[in-house]
């Protein structure tokens, strides 16, 4: 004969085994979508790593990651620059122009924003009140944009902002191995 206090351990041991392989779970589909890197080529208007060559050895190569990732996105636009460079069989490539912009950053002073006045009136009087509509509401997602235009050569490297492609590469393919 089973008395209740069995019972009741069971059924605690099935809820505690059922929450371990929930929160294994959770876990594993976290781990999952924090490991995905922001390396990646852009679809469409996506975040990720696009180029345009506009001669043989002259590239625009474009990177986009989402938020104020400065750092991360020009290091990224660096690491395609490099296997692009070494891709088109060459050895190093020189920065001609960088551009970096911020996309879809919202004005906290946004002059267009209206101010809501209501008025409540009692026995006693009436009470105007001014108050500034959420700014949160209608603003985008913010991006950092980093834009390279690289001309690509062969041989013996310019000293002046040049970078040796494979060097790079090994140096941003450790790092990505690292994470």
């Amino acid at each position: 004969m089973i008395d209740t206090f069995t019972i009741h351990t069971i059924s605690y041991q099935q809820a505690k085994r059922a929450m371990k392989i929930l929160f294994v779970l959770l876990m594993m589909i976290i781990s999952g979508c924090t490991s995905q890197s922001a390396y990646k080529a852009a679809k469409g208007e996506s975040s990720g790593y696009k180029e345009i060559a506009l001669t043989e050895n002259h590239y625009r190569v474009q990177f986009k990651m989402n938020g104020h990732a400065r750092a991360s996105a020009q290091k990224y636009a660096l690491m395609r620059a490099s296997e692009l460079t070494i891709a088109q069989g060459y050895d190093w490539f020189i920065i001609e122009k960088r551009t970096l912009r911020t996309l879809n950053e919202s004005d906290p002073f946004d002059s267009t924003a209206r101010p809501v006045i209501t008025r409540n009136c009692g026995l006693l009087g009436c009470r105007t009140r001014t108050q500034l509509p959420a700014q949160s509401i209608d603003i985008p997602d913010t991006e950092t944009l980093v834009i390279l235009e690289i001309r690509m050569g062969r041989g013996v490297r310019p000293e002046k902002e040049s970078y040796d492609a494979r060097e790079m590469w090994d140096t941003a393919h450790s790092d990505k191995t690292a994470q």
